[in-house]
């Protein structure tokens, strides 16, 4: 059964992975000045911790709009990458009988519920732009929904390294990137800015390389 999971979770996360790079092609083409550190307006907007640097990063006209299109689609891209995570976890545990694994299927639903509630917020804070309403709230929301989603994200893959450890493949070298998350999460709850930057990148990394695992799998056990 799990060698059967494996080719339809492969063909979700290449859809995950087709549908960030839509998304990267649809957001804003210019933003006001990102915080010190930042790279990309999402990450800047995900992680703002003031109004002041809401408003600054929407100056340009237009840039929130393009920005509402983003967190509107992302709700498809939050669906296929939970669905993917949902199926590799499940995947992986039929095909290895560790317990652990299942935890890591049951924790990808919750990724997406953190996911969904971030969104709401960023909505909601571009929305307050043109009320003049106050941002305080949806803030505090948004930076707990946000370090759910990228904390959940990054024990997720710590979850899969027994996994991985136990492949006498060079798969097994995957079990060191799925360290790497974790340990951004960990200098970014400390500075901000790059290491924010650095865990996209990881958790990306990640994404890309379990898709293709889990292709090379499903097509091996076709």
């Amino acid at each position: 059964m799990g060698d059967r999971l494996f080719f339809p979770s492969g063909l979700l996360g290449l859809g995950a992975v087709a549908m960030s790079l839509i998304l990267t092609l649809i957001g804003p083409r210019a933003t006001g000045p990102l915080p010190d550190g930042f790279i990309t307006p999402v990450m800047a907007f995900e992680f703002a911790e003031s109004a002041a640097e809401v408003t600054t990063l929407f100056e340009p006209e237009g840039s929130a709009a393009a920005m509402d299109r983003v967190n509107r689609w992302d709700f498809l891209f939050m669906t296929l990458y939970s669905l993917f995570l949902v199926t590799f976890a499940l995947a992986a545990a039929l095909d290895s009988g560790q317990f652990t694994l299942w935890f890591a299927a049951a924790l990808a639903p919750l990724i997406l519920l953190a996911d969904v509630m971030e969104n709401v917020q960023l909505l909601n804070l571009t929305a307050q732009l043109s009320l003049g309403g106050g941002m305080e709230p949806a803030l505090a929301r948004l930076h707990l929904f946000t370090w759910l989603k990228w904390g959940g994200l990054a024990v997720y893959f710590l979850l899969l390294i027994p996994y991985f450890r136990r492949l006498d493949s060079r798969w097994r070298l995957v079990r060191l990137a799925a360290a790497l998350p974790a340990l951004a999460v960990g200098v970014a709850l400390i500075s901000r800015g790059l290491a924010n930057e650095l865990l996209a990148l990881a958790v990306g990394l990640m994404f890309l390389l379990l898709t293709i695992y889990a292709m090379v799998s499903g097509s091996v056990d076709q």
